[in-house]
């Protein structure tokens, strides 16, 4: 019998455990106060919703053998954004939901088999509203989450911002043969592709200009106002960071704008953003989201308020780059309670709820006691601090 779990997936330990509780807990105290209420999709889903109407490839979803086509989701928009399309069509939009819970991710593993990578997230959608408010609404939350959180300070935490819209203002600007090659190497700076494909110096000098335009979104909204003109998304864009940009430097948060961040699923069709965070090996992508209007319409049958934006936090990342919280430590005094004979159960029983009334944390041994020895074996065995005699 193999006693391994499944490749990709991983045991937690306790203190993990308490630590993604105690942080999800927070969030979910959180998003309470902004007017969020809770829903829980499914684990389990028709492919055709996990697939989010092409956003997610097959590939990526794992799946259940069954008689329908089914399989574990991914990530959890998708899954609401049905349930908002469905079981809450007639509500009043907007719909404020959040959520938490574990999604699943299919990876080819370098064996050629599956690697399962196992998230535990939370996150917020907001579905039903068109105007750059539900942006500056989702981005102030998510600001306001790493409040709460209180990240190490030695990890430096940068808002990268992007828009799909100025994408195709770029791509709408070159060769169009050559599309679906250059944007792969937008989206992924790889200038390795880019010295190789076959289009002419002029453009490849662009081209590079475009890889290398990112960074304070005053100056890169600037540049792209002087190659493009001004259009609607490049002032919401400015209306939107007006606002953003000085909460963000209030909770030491870099903001920079990329017009080529792409993202893992296509889901998004307008604004997208990611929140990385610098760690001792290399950066680490802490939320993500954007907005998917594209999905609500395509899920929906009004054809009103088919709009919708939202956002993940991988707690399981995020978990390892937290201060140490003396919430985490607390309650750290933990009760044996021992008895020598096997009739003094009960008064144990009694006992232990007076200990539990006090928020401590209490067990009962499971056996009668004689020995010194046998006592502080038992003190070792079940991690406990004290040990309180019945008999």
């Amino acid at each position: 019998m193999t006693l391994q779990p499944a490749s990709g997936a991983r045991d937690l330990n306790p203190q993990q455990v308490k630590k993604n509780h105690l942080i999800a807990s927070k969030l979910s105290s959180l998003y309470q106060l902004w007017g969020y209420e809770r829903i829980s999709p499914p684990h389990i889903e028709r492919l055709d919703t996990l697939m989010a109407a092409g956003g997610i490839s097959s590939n990526e979803i794992l799946k259940i053998v069954s008689d329908e086509p089914v399989g574990l989701r991914p990530e959890m928009t998708a899954s609401i954004v049905r349930a908002a399309s469905s079981r809450f069509n007639e509500y009043e939009r907007p719909l404020r939901f959040w959520s938490t819970g574990t999604s699943f991710k299919c990876n080819q593993g370098i064996d050629g088999g599956i690697d399962i990578e196992e998230t535990f997230q939370s996150g917020v959608e907001l579905i039903g509203i068109k105007t750059i408010n539900a942006e500056i609404e989702l981005l102030s939350l998510l600001i306001e989450s790493l409040k709460i959180i209180e990240i190490d300070k030695r990890y430096k935490t940068t808002l990268l911002i992007g828009n799909t819209y100025l994408m195709k203002l770029i791509l709408g600007s070159l060769d169009s043969t050559k599309i679906y090659q250059i944007k792969n190497i937008l989206t992924e700076l790889d200038y390795i592709a880019l010295k190789n494909l076959d289009i002419n110096e002029e453009q490849r000098k662009f081209i590079n200009k475009i890889m290398n335009l990112r960074g304070s979104p005053e100056k890169i909204l600037s540049t792209l106002k002087n190659i493009y003109g001004s259009n609607d998304y490049i002032e919401n864009l400015e209306e939107l960071f007006a606002i953003i940009g000085p909460l963000a430097k209030e909770k030491g948060i870099i903001v920079q704008l990329d017009p080529t961040l792409g993202t893992t699923y296509k889901l998004y069709s307008g604004l997208i953003f990611s929140l990385v965070s610098s760690s001792s090996s290399s950066p680490i992508v802490i939320a993500k989201g954007g907005r998917y209007d594209d999905l609500v319409r395509k899920f929906s049958s009004r054809h009103d308020n088919s709009h919708g934006i939202g956002f993940s936090i991988n707690i399981d990342q995020l978990r390892e780059l937290i201060v140490s919280s003396n919430e985490i430590n607390e309650n750290t005094e933990k009760v044996l309670i021992a008895y020598k004979k096997s009739a003094s159960i009960y008064k144990a029983l009694k006992q232990q709820k007076e200990w539990h009334r006090k928020g401590i944390v209490s067990v009962i041994s499971h056996e009668p006691v004689k020995t010194k020895e046998e006592t502080n074996q038992l003190l070792k065995r079940n991690r406990c601090t004290q040990i309180e005699w019945i008999d």
